[in-house]
C-alpha cells in the first residue's frame, strides 16, 4: 500500500500495467502500444562501486511490437542531478537487458514538468554529448477529471489524476467523483484505491478533506491510517483501565484496614495517571496510617 505521494506516483503502474499505455496514450497522444504482460524488475542498478542507484520503479512489458522497459520516476523539484541519474538508469538497463528503455517522469508541479521536457542534456553546452527525453506528465496535461461519469470510466487513472493535482487549490472538486466512482465498485477493490488515493494526496488538510468525504460513502470505508488510529486509541483505553485498577487498589487497602481517608486524598488518587506513583502508594498502602504516609516522599 502506497504511504506517501512519492510512492503512489510509481507503484500505481504496478498495480495496473497497462495504465502505463493508457496514459501516454491519453495525455500524451503518444501510440505506445498496449502492454500484454509485465513483471516488475530489481530497482537496484547499484555497480560494484559503492554508490546506491535505485531506480522508483522498472516494469518489463510484453508488447506486440516487442518487449520494452518501462522506468518510472516521480520528480517534485527540477535537479540537474537527476538528468544524470536518469541517462545512467536507461544506458544500464539497456545494456544489461538488450531491449529498450522508455522513461515516464511523474510530477505534480508545473514548473518542474516543463523543466523535465527538456532540452535535458550532458556533455559540453557547445555540444551535447547526450540527451534525455522522457515522457512527462503533470498538472499542466494530465486531466483534472471533475466529471463522474468520466471518473468511472477509467478509476485507477482517475485515481493518478488525482494525485498529480494534489497541490491545486481546487482539488477538492476531484475528489468526489472518484469518490462516486469507487463506491461503485465492488467493497474491497474499492478499499484499497481508497487508501492508496489516501497515502497518495499525502499528510495535510488535502488528505483530511478525502477522509472526510470517504466517511460519507456507503459501504463506510475505514484507511489503514484510521484503523491505526483505533487502536491506539483502544490501546490508551486500556492502559487507562490499568491505571484505574490500581487507584482502586490503593483504596481498597486502606478502606479495608480502616485509614480514613478525606474526599480530596480519594480524588488525588482517583484521578492520578502516573503509574509509578500509584504503584509507590500501592506498596505503602498496607502498613500507611494516614494520608500524609501514604503521599510522603
Amino acid at each position: 500500500m502506497a504511504k506517501t505521494p512519492h510512492e503512489a506516483l510509481h507503484r500505481i503502474f504496478r498495480e495496473d500495467p497497462g495504465l502505463f499505455t493508457r496514459t501516454l496514450r491519453r495525455v500524451l497522444d503518444t501510440d505506445f502500444p498496449v502492454i500484454e504482460e509485465v513483471s516488475v524488475l530489481d530497482t537496484d542498478l547499484t555497480t560494484t562501486e559503492a554508490i546506491e542507484r535505485r531506480v522508483d520503479t522498472i516494469l518489463l512489458a510484453e508488447t506486440a511490437a516487442g518487449s520494452r522497459l518501462l522506468v518510472i520516476e516521480p520528480q517534485t523539484e527540477a535537479k540537474e542531478v537527476k538528468v544524470r541519474g536518469w541517462a545512467y538508469y536507461l544506458s544500464f538497463l539497456e545494456n544489461k537487458y538488450e531491449i529498450p528503455a522508455t522513461l515516464l517522469v511523474l510530477t505534480p508541479k508545473e514548473g518542474t514538468a516543463r523543466w523535465a521536457r527538456g532540452p535535458l542534456t550532458l556533455g559540453p553546452p557547445e555540444r551535447p554529448s547526450m540527451r534525455v527525453f522522457p515522457y512527462v506528465c503533470g498538472p499542466d496535461n494530465m486531466p483534472f477529471v471533475t466529471d463522474p461519469e468520466q471518473a468511472a470510466e477509467d478509476v485507477v487513472f482517475t485515481v493518478l489524476a488525482l494525485i498529480s493535482h494534489r497541490l491545486d487549490p481546487d482539488v477538492e472538486k476531484a475528489m468526489r467523483p472518484l469518490a462516486d466512482a469507487l463506491d461503485s465498485l465492488e467493497p474491497e477493490t474499492a478499499t484499497y484505491w481508497y487508501e492508496f488515493t489516501e497515502g497518495g494526496l499525502g499528510k495535510g488538510c488535502v488528505q483530511d478533506t478525502w477522509r472526510k468525504i470517504m466517511k460519507t460513502m456507503k459501504y463506510g470505508y475505514v484507511s489503514e491510517a484510521r484503523r491505526e488510529g483505533r487502536e491506539e486509541g483502544r490501546e490508551e483505553g486500556r492502559e487507562e483501565g490499568r491505571v484505574e485498577g490500581v487507584a482502586e487498589a490503593v483504596l481498597a487497602f486502606l478502606d479495608d484496614r480502616g485509614v480514613p481517608i478525606g474526599r480530596a486524598d480519594r480524588d488525588r488518587i482517583m484521578n492520578c495517571t502516573d503509574r509509578e506513583l500509584l504503584r509507590r502508594w500501592l506498596l505503602r498502602a498496607p502498613t500507611a496510617s494516614n494520608a500524609a504516609d501514604l503521599f510522603s516522599e
